[in-house]
Order: C-alpha cells, then sequence, then structure tokens
C-alpha cells in the first residue's frame, strides 16, 4: 500500500498461536478508537509504533497491522 506503508505479522506464522491471540486481545481491549480511510479502527501505541488489526472476530483475525508512529504524526 504506497499510500499507507506499514508491515504486519501473519497469524499463520508465530510460532505460539495463543501469543498472537493474546496481542490481539490486548490491541482491542487497551487501544482508542481511530478513523483513517473512512473506516474506525482500535489502535494501540507500543514505543515507536502503533498497531492494528481490521475487527474481524478473533478467531477469523488472521494478522496484526504494525506502523512507525512518526508516519501517523506527519500524515504519511
Amino acid at each position: 500500500m504506497p499510500q499507507n506503508p506499514h508491515y504486519y505479522t501473519l497469524r499463520k506464522e508465530c510460532v505460539l498461536d495463543a501469543e498472537f491471540v493474546r496481542f490481539v486481545e490486548i490491541i482491542r481491549q487497551y487501544g482508542y478508537r481511530y478513523q483513517y480511510g473512512g473506516y474506525w479502527y482500535t489502535q494501540l501505541d507500543v514505543d515507536e509504533w502503533f498497531y492494528w488489526t481490521m475487527g474481524a472476530p478473533l478467531e477469523e483475525t488472521i494478522l496484526i497491522n504494525r506502523k512507525d508512529l512518526k508516519l501517523k504524526e506527519s500524515g504519511e
């Protein structure tokens, strides 16, 4: 996505599915709502990164997105 450069972690590539699930739960429990591209997401800031998922039910969530906070602040 050239208009929104970011990284992601695929659930199927995680060694422990329980760790992936727990981080999704943490994002959704402690994150904040943020609107991007006409859609609302729950995001969580950790150090220099923010994380979000696409909002699918937990059992259908296949990835966690990650983006540098500096890019968010600069509008990129």
